[in-house]
């Protein structure tokens, strides 16, 4: 583990639980409140006075959207560039989907026209 400072993230062991991620991610979606760029989703009772969003400010999908695409970038320039962002999106979002699909598919539909590929997707 790192011990001095000036080391970059990327230099020292990490421990995988994406605790920077969460961090990263609740920091600048407090920036963004804070400054009134984004009306955030809260837990519990809306706030009081009119419909709970205040008139300029993103809400709802675009606001969480915004939080992402922000966090997703400082935590890709705070680690170097490493990782696959799924911990960043599921301290976002709240949650990730991950599907794979089977690569037999690539090679079956290599050998078929286009006009097919949706009956073997």
């Amino acid at each position: 583990q790192g011990g001095g400072g000036g080391e970059h993230a990327a230099e020292v062991e990490k421990t995988g639980l994406g605790s920077s991620a969460a961090l990263t991610t609740s920091f600048v979606a407090s920036l963004l409140s804070h400054h009134g760029i984004v009306d955030l989703p809260t837990i519990g009772t809306p706030p009081t006075g009119g419909d709970g969003h205040s008139v300029g400010r993103l809400s709802g999908d675009e606001a969480v959207s915004l939080v992402h695409n922000l966090a997703q970038y400082c935590h890709c320039m705070a680690q170097g560039k490493i990782g696959s962002g799924f911990d960043v999106a599921s301290a976002s979002f709240g949650c990730c989907r991950y599907m794979r699909f089977s690569p037999s598919l690539l090679d079956a539909s290599a050998s078929v026209s286009a006009s097919k590929v949706n009956e073997i997707v």
